[in-house]
């Protein structure tokens, strides 16, 4: 059964109930969820650029390095524009530190409570820019 029979089914269902005539639409996505679905794409593409500029250098002793920069630059100036620091160096840390030559992988933990933070993915990493945004807040009105 297809999605819209589904929700024509269970339209009828609730007027039948309800006895009366109803309309369903679909939620609309809250501006928060499309900016972290734009910051997800844009970790998700940085980290694979830069896998690449690595492999290249690695594998094929080919250096994009010069011709990443620029691109890189750009992006790291609009991040200026709308991270604070702090949160920027969540995003550089998880970008380009996290994975080590070595294959090893850091873990973040937490400095009062010594507890592991998520931080497996760009979604992972979106909640933890929006806690440190809170704090920040928090912090800015007391």
């Amino acid at each position: 059964m297809s999605k819209k029979e589904n929700v024509k089914k269970i339209k009828k269902y609730i007027d039948e109930v309800l006895n009366t005539t109803s309309s369903l639409s679909a939620k609309r996505p809250l501006k928060q969820d499309k900016l972290k679905q734009l910051f997800c794409t844009a970790l998700n593409e940085l980290s694979f650029v830069n896998a690449r500029a690595v492999g290249m250098k690695h594998d094929f002793d080919v250096d994009f390095t010069e011709y990443d920069d620029p691109f890189f630059k750009i992006i790291s100036s609009l991040f200026k524009l709308y991270f604070t620091d702090k949160q920027r160096s969540m995003i550089n840390w998880w970008l380009y530190d996290k994975f080590l030559p070595s294959g090893d992988v850091l873990i973040l933990n937490d400095n009062e409570t010594h507890e592991e933070i998520p931080n497996e993915n760009p979604e992972d990493i979106w909640d933890l820019i929006q806690e440190l945004k809170k704090k920040d807040e928090k912090k800015n009105s007391d």
